[in-house]
């Protein structure tokens, strides 16, 4: 994979993360983050240019599906769940 599309991918990779998180229901938020590692894990190994853009331009419209799902999702406010609550324990 050439740099350029490597740092692309990568830097999609975190902004798909990155925006997951912002997911206010819990078992969408874990959902999310799970299937994006579990995708980008899945194409790890794909070495063909035009599979890559391909799937980079997958991603970047699965992203704008994240943001506009985070975006609705916000609208419609939702009690936090116990799991959400607890503190992390001190080390």
């Amino acid at each position: 994979m050439a740099a350029s599309s490597r740092a692309q991918v990568l830097d999609l990779y975190r902004a798909m993360l990155r925006e997951s998180k912002h997911f206010s229901a819990y078992n969408y938020r874990m959902y999310a983050v799970r299937r994006i590692r579990d995708a980008f894990r899945e194409n790890k190994s794909v070495k063909d240019p035009a599979e890559i853009q391909a799937l980079v331009n997958k991603a970047k419209r699965d992203l704008e599906i994240i943001r506009r799902q985070v975006h609705i999702g916000q609208l419609y406010s939702t009690d936090k769940l116990i799991i959400e609550n607890q503190e992390k324990p001190r080390t």
